[in-house]
């Protein structure tokens, strides 16, 4: 048996709950996820804008 396996010791996050778990939400959430989601989008603009000018560049010019 090893120490961790004692009986009279409550296991770690278990039991003494005073009050029922409440989420917390800090006040700049969402605006956090406002700031990642706008990053988001801007990565993907640029991957989008690098595609295409990749493309433009192998595609022979027609005047």
């Amino acid at each position: 048996m090893s120490d961790n396996e004692d009986p009279d010791t409550p296991a770690p996050g278990k039991g003494q709950h005073s009050k029922p778990h409440e989420p917390f939400v800090p006040p700049g959430a969402e605006s956090t996820r406002e700031l990642r989601e706008m990053a988001r989008r801007r990565r993907e603009a640029e991957e989008k804008l690098q595609q295409h000018l990749q493309e433009a560049k192998e595609k022979p010019a027609e005047d």
